[in-house]
C-alpha cells in the first residue's frame, strides 16, 4: 500500500525533565518502518535542557507543544490528545523505546488481517532482563481487554482508532488514574492482541516513577471526582474486587476526614453493595497504614 493511502498514526509523547533520555525515545519513533505518522511532543514545563534537545529535531512529522509550567502527566497527555490528526493514536512514554517495526506490525492487523479491528495491543520487553513485561497472554488472539484483567499483569502497549475516544480525555482531577478513559475505550473497541514485544521499557532512570506526598486536600479532590466515574467503578468491582473495596474504603475515609459526609455516604453505599463477596471481605487487609490511622480517628462516626 502506498504511503499516501496508509492511515495516519498519531504518537503522543509527554515529557518532563528527561532531557538525558528523551532523544532515545524520539529517535526510536523516527526510525519506524511505517512512514505515515506524526509525533506529538508535549513538554510539560521542563526546567532542564529539554528545549535544547528538542531544538535539534527538524523532522516535519514532529509537532512540539510546551506547557508554561508543570501540569502533570495526565494534563500533558490531554494536550496531546487534543492535537491528534491521525486515524489511529498511541501514547508513548518518554523513557521507553519503540522497536523499528512497532507501528507497522500493529497496523498490519487492521490493514491486512481484520479490517474491523479498532484496537491493537502488544507486549513489551524489560530492558534490564529482556523478558516480556506483560504476563498472562501467550499467543495472538482476539481479546476483551477489560475482561482479561484478572488473568494478566504487567505492562502492555498498543494503539487505538481515534474514533474510540468519542471526544473524551483523561480526567485530570484524578491523581494517577488513567484507566477511567482506557476502560471506556476498551468497552468500545474490538481488540486484537499481538504476542510480540514491540516496545522496550527502560527502568534505569530514577525519574520513571515520581513519588510525591499527596495532601489531604488533593486526596479530597481525587475521591470527590472518582465517585462519578461509574464505568471505572463498575469494571474495577467486577474484575478487581479487592482493589475496588480498598478504593471505596479510602474514599469513604478521606471524604469523612474532609467533612464531606454526602460523598462519604456514597462510598459507604458502594461498599454495602458487595459485602457478600469473600474476596471483598478480606480486602481491608491491603489498606495502607495512613488509612487505618484515619479510621481509628474517625470511628464510630465514619458512617
Amino acid at each position: 500500500m502506498k504511503e499516501s493511502n496508509l492511515p495516519l498514526v498519531s504518537i503522543i509523547l509527554a515529557t518532563y525533565n528527561r532531557a538525558h533520555i528523551l532523544g532515545r525515545a524520539i529517535d526510536s519513533v523516527l526510525r519506524q518502518t511505517y512512514p505515515n505518522f506524526e509525533l506529538i511532543i508535549i513538554d510539560d514545563g521542563s526546567t532542564d535542557n529539554t528545549s535544547s534537545v528538542l531544538q535539534k529535531y527538524s523532522d516535519p512529522r514532529i509537532r512540539i507543544f510546551k506547557h508554561e509550567f508543570n501540569m502533570g502527566v495526565t494534563a500533558a497527555k490531554n494536550s496531546g490528545l487534543r492535537q491528534i490528526r491521525g486515524d489511529w493514536f498511541s501514547t508513548f512514554d518518554s523513557d521507553d523505546e519503540m522497536l523499528p517495526d512497532a507501528i507497522s506490525s500493529m497496523m498490519d492487523i487492521p490493514l491486512n488481517v481484520d479490517k474491523t479491528i479498532t484496537s491493537v495491543t502488544c507486549n513489551c520487553y524489560l530492558a534490564n532482563s529482556n523478558e516480556f513485561s506483560g504476563k498472562g497472554l501467550d499467543c495472538d488472539s482476539y481479546i476483551k481487554a477489560n475482561e482479561i484483567m484478572p488473568l494478566t499483569s504487567g505492562d502492555f502497549w498498543g494503539m487505538n482508532k481515534t474514533s474510540l475516544l468519542n471526544g473524551e480525555t483523561f480526567n485530570d482531577r484524578l491523581n494517577g488514574i488513567e484507566s477511567t478513559l482506557w476502560y471506556k475505550i476498551n468497552e468500545r473497541a474490538k481488540t486484537y492482541y499481538l504476542h510480540k514485544a514491540l516496545n522496550i521499557i527502560h527502568l534505569e532512570g530514577a525519574d520513571r516513577v515520581s513519588i510525591k506526598r499527596t495532601s489531604l486536600s488533593k486526596k479530597n479532590i481525587h475521591y470527590a471526582n472518582l465517585v462519578n466515574e461509574k464505568l471505572y467503578l463498575q469494571i474495577t468491582k467486577k474484575y478487581k474486587p479487592i482493589e475496588y473495596c480498598n478504593l471505596c474504603k479510602v474514599g469513604m475515609i478521606v471524604m469523612r476526614a474532609n467533612k464531606n459526609k454526602k460523598i462519604a455516604a456514597l462510598y459507604y453505599e458502594l461498599l454495602k453493595d458487595c459485602k457478600k463477596s469473600p474476596m471483598i471481605r478480606i480486602a481491608g487487609l491491603n489498606l495502607p497504614s495512613w488509612v487505618f490511622r484515619f479510621y481509628l480517628y474517625l470511628n464510630p462516626s465514619i458512617r
